[in-house]
């Protein structure tokens, strides 16, 4: 991992819980947006019974029955949601985030080529429990991206992931993990005038839980971001079974070590947007001042 932009912080972006999860789809060329039947059948495929909450091409919404949501009078089922394809402007992703497109070597010149959008996303799912609602979103954007045969690639804002369709295709994790693959991004900067570096992780937050920082030197970037990953996903899979104040297993020759004890503190993150994160403490390797 290497990056040798300088670029400057804007401290009051802040990230919080995502009401509406939204994701896009972008293309080359204007694409042919399938009828809601057609739509609603690609979800049913993936996710069962399913209805047509509205069917106009602006924005059709479907009610799956899998994802009940609970409320006082009752339970409904979550909806997603898919407005129409629109004109997509490349330089409306910011050089920030350009710098992390690390599963895409070739993430800047994909987008470059890209010049229209379809947004899709979840509604009235907010509701679920985070694992639920991870589920229906990896279903939601496997059945759009299967809708979509010349999707160029797809863009996250909340995790900051730009992905070929194939990485939703072919996800490697199941269930609720799918989520991983394309709603979490792990980022790597090195902090202008130090040998210090930074990584973390950027996506937890929109499901309401915490991502993860590790503030360090001399330790390898990219030993320091597979733990970040497994982390990560430990807290994801968990529902973050660490407290404030207790260790994980640390890294010993870039492997992880149940005898090296890393500590772990919440806090508020060093890298813009501004959200709470599970700082890790790399013992002998951390950098910057903890308490």
């Amino acid at each position: 991992m290497e990056s040798e932009r300088v670029l400057q912080q804007n401290l009051d972006e802040k990230s919080e819980f995502q009401r509406l999860f939204q994701m896009y789809l972008l293309f080359e060329e204007e694409a042919e947006r399938p009828n809601a039947e057609a739509i609603r059948i690609a979800i049913e495929t993936q996710c069962g019974k399913t209805d047509i909450v509205s069917g106009s091409d602006a924005l059709s919404s479907f009610a799956v029955e899998a994802y009940k949501v609970a409320y006082r009078d009752g339970e409904m089922p979550a909806q997603v949601m898919m407005a129409d394809v629109t004109p997509f402007q490349p330089e409306s992703i910011t050089d920030m985030e350009r710098t992390q497109f690390w599963t895409m070597p070739d993430g800047e010149d994909v987008l470059e080529q890209c010049r229209y959008k379809l947004l899709i996303s979840d509604f009235m799912a907010a509701g679920l429990d985070y694992k639920s609602r991870s589920a229906l979103l990896a279903d939601w954007l496997e059945a759009a991206v299967s809708l979509f045969p010349t999707c160029k690639a797809i863009w996250i804002p909340s995790s900051g992931k730009l992905l070929h369709p194939s990485e939703i295709a072919d996800n490697p994790y199941e269930g609720a993990a799918r989520f991983l693959q394309f709603g979490m991004n792990i980022r790597y900067f090195t902090i202008h005038g130090t040998e210090d570096s930074l990584v973390d992780s950027l996506g937890l937050f929109a499901l309401g839980l915490p991502d993860v920082q590790y503030h360090f030197h001399t330790l390898d970037p990219n030993d320091v971001s597979r733990h970040a990953f497994s982390v990560a996903a430990y807290l994801f899979e968990a529902d973050v079974p660490v407290n404030d104040g207790e260790t994980i297993a640390g890294l010993l020759n870039g492997e992880m070590a149940p005898e090296v004890h890393w500590p772990c503190r919440f806090e508020m993150s060093l890298i813009q947007p501004a959200r709470e994160v599970m700082d890790v403490c790399p013992g002998e390797y951390a950098a910057g001042e903890r308490e």
